[in-house]
């Protein structure tokens, strides 16, 4: 657990090759009406996959740096102060094109995503070698995300599943 910079408690999940999502407010401490957190981007990193969710809309702000998101197919560069709602049923994902950290808040409503979710998808991408991207399919769908594949993008997993099997 963390300190946030006003001084209360924060959950942190960090990941391999060094996103960071720290939680400022989960559902479950308000009846889960809203999960409120911040994500830290290096450069070059993205989203695993793009997806949408079922069951909650998210609210991205944007903190530090030019976040890209791309909803519903349409490209949305995300600058301090600028917000975007991603509604439920909306395909996205996020990118840092940038050569530096980028940070952008997310406020997810009702509050049925929590840390848990960052901490179960870490518990799969954070392994030496590839990670196991049906796995983190699965993970996705528990928590109420649907991942979204193009052909191109089956493809690739596939590819990257058998490298899997022969390196194992």
């Amino acid at each position: 657990m963390k300190m946030s910079s006003e001084g209360e408690d924060m959950k942190s999940i960090l990941f391999k090759g060094g996103l960071e999502v720290h939680f400022s407010e989960e559902g479950k401490e308000n009846h889960h009406a809203r999960s409120v957190f911040r994500c830290v981007v290096p450069p070059g990193a993205r989203t695993p996959m793009p997806h949408y969710h079922e069951r909650f809309e998210e609210s991205v702000t944007g903190v530090k740096g030019t976040t890209t998101w791309v909803v519903n197919g349409e490209r949305n560069d995300l600058k301090p102060g600028d917000s975007l709602l991603i509604s439920r049923g909306a395909t996205h994902y996020f990118a840092n094109h940038t050569k530096e950290s980028v940070e952008f808040s997310c406020l997810i409503t009702p509050g049925i995503l929590e840390s848990e979710y960052f901490e179960d998808v870490a518990s799969v991408v954070n392994v030496e070698g590839l990670p196991d991207f049906d796995k983190l399919q699965g993970v996705m769908r528990q928590h109420g995300l649907v991942p979204v594949l193009g052909v191109r993008q089956k493809i690739v997993f596939a590819m990257l599943g058998l490298i899997r099997k022969f390196k194992s």
